[in-house]
């Protein structure tokens, strides 16, 4: 019964939080449309969208991989680039995923969004 009410009580507090976008939402909303280029990652397709501020990846998981409505963006920051992810999926798909786009370099990364601008304009 005490572990109960605990829960019930911790709840309420959180519902009394106010509601905001994510931590991870921290970075400038970005356009990222450029594209897109079918990648494998992990050994599943992906699709990688450049994103407006020239630097920035977006990587869709594609229609027929197991990691459905998955994404992960790679954002220009002062250090390089910081990987994010979120979504729903097969984990085991999603973190194999992770561990090829962790690997990847910044030159990898700068040479992503080279291949993703090609589409521009069409």
């Amino acid at each position: 019964m005490f572990a109960r009410a605990s829960t019930l009580l911790l709840l309420a507090a959180a519902s009394l939080l106010p509601v905001s976008a994510p931590a991870s939402s921290a970075a400038p909303k970005m356009k990222c449309v450029t594209g897109p280029v079918a990648k494998q990652y992990g050994k599943t397709p992906w699709l990688v969208f450049g994103c407006d501020d020239g630097k920035s990846v977006l990587i869709v998981s594609a229609p027929a991989n197991k990691a459905v409505r998955f994404r992960f963006t790679f954002v220009a920051d002062d250090d390089g680039y910081a990987l994010h992810g979120e979504g729903q999926g097969d984990k085991k798909v999603t973190d194999a995923a992770y561990q090829d786009l962790n690997a990847l370099s910044e030159s990898d990364i700068a040479a992503l969004v080279s291949e993703t601008h090609k589409f521009a304009g069409g």
